[in-house]
């Protein structure tokens, strides 16, 4: 029997609801993939603060913004940098408004961030209830603007989406940093680690050898990769599920 027009569709709408989501989560993944590689901050770069009012927050060093986005992109000015589109003076504070561009790392396209203000009082009150010119104002509206525009990009996310109230996950981000830090965890080690794998993987011929090299400290290896480099971690496993898989491939043609 014909179906009609009507009937077709629906089915095509429950083929549609039931359908993996595989390609929207792998394309959410690619938009993330920037502000994931961005988002972690070093606890050894911030530093608590409070407010008057009470207000409590953890405040991120200019300074190491700057590192990280040298590292991602390139010095400023050929990876990155920055644009003072406009400024003003209000009520004694000077506003300054910025955009960030940066080269995209594949691609070489160079991109903006939003607009973006930062503000500074204009004078500095001493203790004693005097006043003076902050030479100082100019420099740090800037770096208030940029580090606003760095957040669109991600940069220092967990700061502002509150997991540094999470101990834990200050525990574990100083664990990142540290093990990032050492030699063998750097990208030329972790590349040259996965292609001797690849290459003893070349040479098993059973299960049993399989299971001795990755015992032989690969495994433990691969775990400590991990804490820097889950993608690194995840290929590498990958590579024994696929080498496990031909040599069971294997047994079953010779049974």
């Amino acid at each position: 029997m014909v179906k009609s027009v009507k009937a077709l569709s629906a089915e095509g709408e429950r083929a549609a609801d039931a359908a993996p989501a595989q390609p929207a989560l792998q394309q959410a993944a690619e938009n993330l993939g920037l502000w994931n590689r961005l988002r972690r901050t070093d606890p050894k770069a911030t530093k608590s603060f409070t407010r008057s009012g009470g207000f409590r927050g953890t405040q991120i060093d200019p300074a190491w913004r700057l590192q990280v986005m040298t590292e991602v992109f390139g010095p400023i000015g050929k990876g990155w940098g920055y644009e003072q589109l406009e400024w003003t003076v209000v009520e004694r504070m000077i506003f300054i408004c910025v955009r960030v561009w940066y080269r995209d790392p594949e691609s070489g396209e160079v991109c903006y961030t939003g607009p973006q203000w930062g503000g500074t009082e204009i004078v500095r009150r001493s203790r004693d209830g005097t006043e003076r010119p902050d030479d100082e104002c100019f420099k740090m509206s800037i770096t208030d603007a940029v580090g606003k525009c760095l957040q669109q990009l991600g940069l220092g996310a967990d700061v502002y989406m509150g997991q540094f109230d999470d101990s834990k996950y200050r525990e574990e981000s100083e664990a990142y940093f540290n093990a990032r830090s050492l030699p063998e965890n750097q990208p030329a080690a972790i590349e040259a680690f996965e292609r001797d794998v690849r290459e003893k993987l070349d040479a098993v011929e059973d299960l049993e050898a399989l299971d001795a090299l990755w015992r032989s400290g690969i495994g433990a290896r691969t775990r400590e990769i991990g804490v820097v480099d889950k993608a690194a971690q995840q290929r590498i496993t990958s590579m024994f599920s696929q080498k496990k898989a031909e040599l069971l491939r294997g047994d079953r043609e010779a049974a």
